[in-house]
């Protein structure tokens, strides 16, 4: 279950938070709704690297490789293009909606074929370029408390991710 003063005494949150999100437009777009404790996360962190290392995507971010509508239809792409040419993937490619990635390209998903709510969607990691596959049957934001507190180590990321301690660098003129 995920505690929001919890990541807050992880990583603290930045004073400026430069992006408001018409969420009723974005799902609209989308088609879909979008858990809340992702909308949670942008709404107290913004546009930005935790760690330096993992970058969640943010609708309306100007860069279109932060943005989460060009990111979700982009990698949906680029997953069924995969399994058209014959590789395997751990899931079907419409079960999963991109919402982050980092600095390696290990790619974040929300593995949405459990439930048609959103909060009850899990996470999965995978990396660029292999076949190590992740998951953790919680949300985004729990997933991103128990990795950066170090409750959890992903064998994807680096052995020295994360550091000891953990800042939040925001993105304020990404383009």
């Amino acid at each position: 279950m995920f505690d929001p003063d919890s990541l807050r005494k992880t990583v603290e949150p930045p004073d400026y938070v430069p992006i408001a999100v018409d969420w009723v437009a974005v799902e609209s777009r989308l088609g879909f709704a979008l858990p809340s404790d992702y909308k949670w996360l942008v709404s107290n962190y913004g546009l930005g690297s935790f760690g330096g290392f993992f970058y969640l995507f943010v609708p309306g971010a100007p860069r279109e490789g932060l943005n989460l509508e060009s990111q979700y239809r982009r990698t949906t792409w680029a997953l069924e293009y995969l399994i058209e040419r014959g590789y395997s993937l751990p899931r079907r490619p419409r079960e999963l909606i991109s919402f982050g990635r980092s600095e390696n390209g290990d790619a974040a998903y929300w593995v949405t074929s459990r439930s048609d709510d959103p909060d009850r969607w899990t996470v999965a990691l995978g990396e660029p370029r292999g076949p190590l596959w992740e998951e953790f049957d919680g949300g985004v934001a729990e997933w991103l408390e128990t990795v950066l507190s170090r409750r959890i180590r992903m064998k994807i990321f680096p052995k020295d991710f994360p550091r000891r301690t953990v800042r939040f660098a925001s993105l304020r003129n990404v383009s």
